[in-house]
């Protein structure tokens, strides 16, 4: 194994049997090598794990690897292990359906150099197929990535709460330490694990770098779960992630961070614009924040903001016009 790793790549695997070659294989082909990978098998019962040895078996493995197992216990779950297993000084999520463009380890490190170890890395992302072939994407893409070099947490965080950068938890590399610190940590058995992890990542990152490149290929799977289950599937996880992220706002109450929870509380509502329990429990929540949530939107969309801000009727124009947003 290599010593003083950079970088840990965190990749939970669980029935991916179509997508692990092209995954394994942006991995083999990076640039620069100081890097180790974690792979956790998450309880797969397909030929995931199968395919994945037999390609590393057939190749010139030149970083460190790490393929760990566990009994099936979610996405988050397998993160978390991946995290506890980690020794870079960086972690990236990655997810076993997508693939990183072969300069990403070597653009991430080279940009770490230059400004001299930052917290937090963003980049930006491409979408593809489920064969590899390129889609258009308009989720994230914000102007923050062509203006900015260098950013703090509220530049951020103001810009996540706008949609200008992902949410998801494969849109950043962060230290090793700024997780171990804080005790950062998946909600594990959640749904929309990434809504209560990122923020929090973005807050205690006080110099975060923004890469203009599209580093990350983010794959757009048909038959996915949010359209393969009831709004009931999602709800009580939608209402846990949200009210855990508005406790973290209580706890440090700064603006930038109310227009998070607030987005998030208009994301959900929009995507399911018919849930009246939904609705019910979010809207004290969607009252608490809201002053913070205007502040930070631009002065002639205000009035729009706060009529869509303000009514059930509301939510389900808002869903008409920006669509959804879950993975």
């Amino acid at each position: 194994m290599k010593k003083n790793v950079l970088l840990s790549i965190i990749v939970p695997i669980y029935n991916v049997e179509k997508y692990i070659g092209s995954l394994v294989n942006s991995l083999v082909k990076q640039t620069n090598k100081n890097f180790e990978v974690i792979f956790i098998d998450d309880g797969s019962t397909d030929e995931s794990m199968q395919i994945l040895k037999e390609i590393m078996a057939g190749s010139e493995q030149e970083f460190s690897l790490k393929l760990l197992q566990q009994v099936n216990q979610g996405l988050s779950s397998a993160r978390n292990i991946g995290i506890l297993n980690a020794t870079g000084e960086y972690i990236f999520f990655l997810d076993s359906d997508d693939e990183i463009e072969i300069n990403f380890v070597e653009t991430i490190l080279t940009s770490c150099y230059k400004y001299s170890q930052p917290d937090t890395l963003i980049f930006d992302y491409s979408s593809i197929d489920e064969f590899g072939n390129a889609l258009d994407s308009n989720y994230g893409h914000g102007s923050i990535y062509r203006q900015k070099d260098l950013c703090t947490s509220e530049q951020i965080l103001t810009a996540l709460s706008k949609d200008e950068i992902p949410i998801t938890a494969w849109s950043f590399v962060t230290k090793r330490s700024v997780i171990e610190k804080h005790d950062l940590l998946f909600s594990v058995g959640k749904k929309f694990e990434d809504n209560n992890f990122t923020p929090k990542v973005f807050y205690f990152s006080k110099n975060i770098v923004v890469i203009s490149l599209r580093l990350y290929r983010y794959r757009k799977r048909s038959g996915s779960i949010m359209s393969n289950h009831p709004e009931k599937f999602f709800s009580d996880d939608a209402i846990f992630v949200t009210y855990d992220l508005l406790d973290f706002y209580d706890q440090y109450k700064i603006r930038e961070l109310g227009a998070v929870v607030g987005k998030l509380v208009m994301t959900t509502l929009a995507s399911f614009p018919d849930s009246k329990k939904l609705y019910n429990e979010l809207n004290p929540i969607r009252k608490k924040v809201f002053k913070d949530y205007i502040s930070i939107e631009k002065r002639h969309t205000k009035r729009i903001k706060m009529y869509v801000f303000s009514s059930y009727v509301g939510y389900k124009l808002y869903r008409l016009v920006k669509g959804k947003h879950w993975k």
